[in-house]
């Protein structure tokens, strides 16, 4: 079936949602918690079928929040306290616990492809995978934290490297920002903003002891549990998984090209091409958190090694193995005094450990090189143990908040907070089988930790301060307002402002009106990389910024439909990208150059059948363009996602999703056309209730076993191969 087909399929489906929404409205019915929100069940209280719950709307106070769409739904993400979804100042999905179970997929970043404007995609040279939001690429740019807690790596500024497979077992609810939050949160809130929130006691109450087994012999196991012990909550998940990973093959490599190039010289060819790309990940996650009255205290910790998926120079090799070590702690308190003022300081350590040993070319390479640096090669090489590069960093995080939350008059709060993070980079290490600088073969890896380390020890600190106002100023319209400003030493300061408007203008709809601004602070990475011959830090870099408008119409057709629609306007300045140096044509250095233009609309249509029965699709349009007019790379302009659950058995619910891409485009100096469109549909299947907690699983993704590739970089001819149909089989049972 061809691109077009599909899309047309894609639009017939969506326009026959559309028809049964316009059959469904039939009867003018007070409007309900929808507004953003990803397929939330709709509440036993308001579903229409409650009679003493239609009397009671007659009482005006309570006809008067019914107004809102989010009654009986709230969220903290936006405001950092408890707000209903529709007077939120953002644009928030949210994603239960029961949903994702229903879509199967089994961890953490595979679930954000429901989300409007987000697509995922694949990392050539070292194997994670990345977000696309609202039409620009990469994870720098979305803040994620797990229970509230900050989890980006400073090296980087990535939480996907980490967090990416993250057990969906454990997951209550994901409350994701579309949009800045950086008048809230700071650095790297700059597209979006993701809060995983998992189980606690009360949620769990026992012991819930899950595993299952896959596609390319993966394997897992998840014990999740919680407890009440007098006034001591305790919960938290032990969590293992294994997999040998996806066996795409790489037919032609970088080295390939080199190969071709000099064996009209007599040399051999050593690529490894075609060959298999190492995808493979063995992960170990803890985490436990206990609170006694108003403390508490959360810990976690994550082992990671994994392979480079293709590797830094995009030729294949077999012996790379990054390992990565993530621990926190955080303590807390919360205090509420006279109903009014609220108190919650908290305090948090965090320690980043990266170990990557990285085999960039394959044993007997031989490589020419630019000596002197004036763009011509002179020189030839030949690597007879590969080229083989050991670095290890340590980033530590020492940091402390206070907010304050207190409630001036009814309908209004003011929210006060100071921060202060503390970072240091260190424990930097470096061993190489090749003089870093000379690039000249040494019979083994040797040390140059001393004398050119990869990376430069540095110290960051923060002082944040942040303010914010939330008005109801009448029963349907709420205004927010609120500003942060961070200053750090290494670049100097930023100051985020926000509003937002929103409007009940009628009882079964909403209007949102937003404007925020953000920034992405530079990444010790883009800094302070050194003794690099391909790539330069800068420690000149200022941050990059963000100005967004956002207009959001919600509306509620009846007990069954519900819609939204959103249109955003993102302007962004001072991109930080790697460009090469005029001087040294084989060297690349980070700058802020550039600056981009995204508009797009964003749609949302859910129908609620019956209880567990539901269809939900969105879309989403945006148009990513840099300062000339040209196309941003590996982003599409079309995407969306349509999906059925039926729950018609007692002991089966069945789940059947398509997410469908646009073409994508190519970076600058790619003269390969568009990477295709494609579809992928999943099937998922669970049975449960059938022996007492039991419930047996199974999901099959890329049910059509469509071919499709994530785009790769100018330096190989072919896209990046993804996997085509797999499957996951699982069971469960709670004590």
């Amino acid at each position: 079936m061809g691109k077009w087909t599909k899309s047309s399929l894609f639009l017939c489906l969506y326009a026959g949602i559309l028809q049964n929404i316009f059959y469904l409205a039939s009867s003018p019915i007070l409007a309900h918690g929808t507004e953003t929100t990803h397929l939330t069940q709709t509440s036993s209280s308001n579903d229409g079928n409650n009679p003493s719950f239609e009397a009671n709307t007659i009482v005006k106070d309570v006809a008067t929040e019914a107004i809102w769409f989010g009654f009986g739904e709230e969220v903290t993400i936006a405001t950092r306290h408890e707000t209903q979804i529709s007077k939120a100042p953002s644009v928030i999905t949210v994603i239960t616990a029961e949903e994702i179970k229903n879509l199967g997929y089994r961890t953490f970043v595979e679930i954000l492809r429901v989300v409007p404007g987000f697509e995922i995609l694949k990392s050539g040279n070292f194997g994670h995978v990345y977000p696309v939001a609202r039409g620009l690429a990469g994870s720098e740019s979305v803040r994620v934290m797990i229970n509230g807690h900050y989890v980006n790596n400073p090296l980087n500024s990535n939480a996907f490297t980490n967090f990416e497979d993250f057990p969906v077992e454990n997951i209550k609810k994901l409350e994701i920002i579309r949009g800045p939050g950086s008048a809230m949160y700071g650095e790297n809130a700059f597209l979006a903003v993701i809060n995983i929130i998992t189980f606690d006691a009360k949620d769990i109450n026992g012991v819930k002891v899950s595993g299952g087994y896959g596609s390319f012999d993966t394997e897992e196991g998840n014990i999740t549990f919680g407890k009440t012990y007098g006034k001591v909550d305790i919960s938290g998940m032990i969590h293992y998984r294994h997999t040998d990973g996806f066996e795409g093959v790489v037919e032609s490599d970088s080295q390939t090209r080199i190969d071709n190039a000099l064996s009209p010289f007599g040399f051999p060819a050593v690529s490894q091409a075609p060959g298999r790309v190492q995808d493979w990940r063995q992960e170990y996650d803890l985490n436990l958190k206990v609170v006694y009255k108003d403390f508490y205290v959360e810990g976690m910790y994550i082992n990671k090694n994994r392979g480079p998926f293709i590797g830094p120079q995009y030729a294949v090799t077999d012996e790379s193995d990054i390992e990565s070590n993530y621990v926190f702690c955080e303590t807390g308190y919360r205090k509420t005094f006279e109903e009014r003022f609220t108190v919650k300081p908290r305090l948090y350590y965090d320690q980043f450990d990266d170990n990557l040993y990285i085999e960039s070319f394959s044993e007997g390479t031989i490589l020419p090189l630019d000596t002197n640096g004036d763009g011509s090669y002179d020189s030839i090489k030949t690597y007879a143990d590969g080229m083989i590069g050991n670095g290890k960093v340590s980033n530590k995080v020492v940091g402390t908040e206070i907010p304050f939350d207190y409630e001036l008059f009814d309908g209004n709060i003011l929210t006060l907070g100071m921060e202060y993070r503390l970072i240091n980079q260190t424990n930097v290490h470096y061993s190489s089988n090749f003089n870093p600088i000379t690039l000249d073969t040494l019979d083994s890896l040797q040390d140059f930790s001393d004398t050119y380390p990869f990376l430069k020890e540095a110290t960051r600190r923060i002082w944040s301060v942040y303010l914010q106002d939330t008005w109801d100023i009448t029963d349907t319209l709420n205004l927010t307002l609120g500003a942060r400003h961070d200053h750090y030493n290494d670049f100097g300061g930023a100051t985020s402002p926000r509003s937002g408007l929103t409007w009940a203008f009628m009882n079964n709809a909403s209007l949102k009106f937003l404007y925020g601004e953000a920034f992405r602070a530079p990444s010790f990475a883009e800094m302070f990389t050194a003794n690099q011959p391909a790539i330069q830090g800068n420690e000149d870099l200022g941050p990059e910024t963000i100005r967004t408008y956002e207009v959001g119409l919600s509306y509620k057709f009846n007990k069954y439909v519900t819609s939204s629609i959103n249109y955003f306007n993102n302007d962004i300045k001072d991109l930080i990208v790697l460009r090469t140096l005029q001087t040294t044509q084989t060297t690349s250095r980070f700058e802020n150059f550039g600056d981009a233009h995204v508009q797009g609309i964003e749609t949302e249509t859910k129908v609620d059948i019956s209880k567990g029965n539901y269809v939900f699709i969105n879309y989403t349009f945006q148009n990513p363009e840099d300062n000339n007019g040209n196309n941003l790379p590996f982003v599409t302009k079309h995407k969306g996602n349509f999906g059925v659950n039926a729950h018609c058995l007692k002991y089966i619910n069945t789940n059947l999703s398509a997410f469908v891409s646009g073409r994508r485009y190519r970076e600058e100096g790619d003269d390969r056309g568009d990477s295709p469109a494609y579809a992928l549909l999943n099937l998922s299947v669970i049975g449960k209730e059938f022996f007492k907690t039991m419930e047996v699983y199974g999901t099959v993704y890329n049910l059509l076993d469509k071919d499709y590739s994530d785009p790769g970089p100018v330096s190989i001819p072919d896209d990046l191969p993804r996997p085509g149909r797999t499957f996951f089989v699982g069971l469960s049972y709670q004590f």
